[in-house]
């Protein structure tokens, strides 16, 4: 159910924020993604929020609802899939911008990510799929760690049998969702997990380039009960079957 009407400016990018029971965490969420559209705003970049409740409490519900950075062209919409990865599909298919980015519901990022990577997607190509270069983790433990470029020397194919270089933030152009949509992965009905790790898998079966923007930081929110990537690996989830491992490889 759509709840804001849309406005009548066309977005460039639609942000596609999910959002469960975070509760009053979302409030600072969507003040820092709504900092990166004001941001992006400077910069000729129009940008709409494009927002999931899925099985949302109510508390989470009147926060977002009722949030201050909401706009007429932005977009809530009530679903009941238990399921990101369903949550990520269903939004982007009523995104009206030509660049998607991805948000969870409880982190941060730093004001530059939206009109960083509208820039670098310019300058390289609809095929790039951009990620933070830093990640700063906070909450339940503090860490920070840059993220791999698929085109740096530390870039590894076969790592990605073991481990998933890449966080759930990701920006590229709408046709590489649409091309690539997430695979659901219910940990508890199939033990399939991990739907970032095999998005990025597949995607760059598919000809796509996993690069990171400089300058760029996503917060990352450690949970003191632990995240879905720490459920999946205490549930033994495995990533389902991806064409990244099929072939010689030439695609990478």
């Amino acid at each position: 159910m759509n709840t804001i009407p849309d406005g009548d400016r066309t977005p460039l990018v639609s942000a596609i924020i999910t959002f469960h029971r975070e509760g009053v965490l979302g409030h600072p969420t969507l003040l820092s993604i709504e900092r990166c559209r004001q941001h992006a705003e400077a910069h000729g970049i129009a940008v709409e929020f494009v927002i999931t409740l899925d099985n949302a409490d109510d508390e989470t519900r009147r926060v977002v609802g009722e949030h201050p950075a909401l706009r007429a062209c932005d977009s809530i919409h009530e679903v009941s899939f238990r399921d990101l990865s369903s949550c990520r599909n269903y939004a982007i298919g009523k995104a009206r911008g030509r660049y998607i980015g991805t948000f969870d519901g409880d982190d941060f990022f730093s004001r530059n990510w939206i009109t960083r990577c509208v820039e670098l997607i310019r300058e390289q190509g609809d095929h790039v799929i951009l990620h933070p270069e830093v990640i700063l983790a906070f909450g339940g433990w503090n860490a920070y760690w840059w993220q791999v470029d698929q085109k740096s020397e530390y870039y590894r194919r076969g790592a990605l049998l073991t481990m998933n270089y890449w966080n759930a933030c990701a920006f590229a152009a709408c046709d590489v969702f649409k091309h690539c949509p997430y695979d659901v992965s219910r940990v508890g009905e199939a033990g399939f997990g991990f739907e970032d790790w095999h998005w990025n898998c597949e995607t760059i079966a598919a000809g796509y380039v996993h690069r990171t923007a400089p300058r760029t930081v996503r917060f990352e929110r450690r949970k003191e009960g632990g995240s879905l990537n720490v459920a999946h690996q205490l549930a033994g989830a495995v990533i389902r079957p991806t064409r990244f491992f099929d072939g010689d490889g030439s695609h990478v």
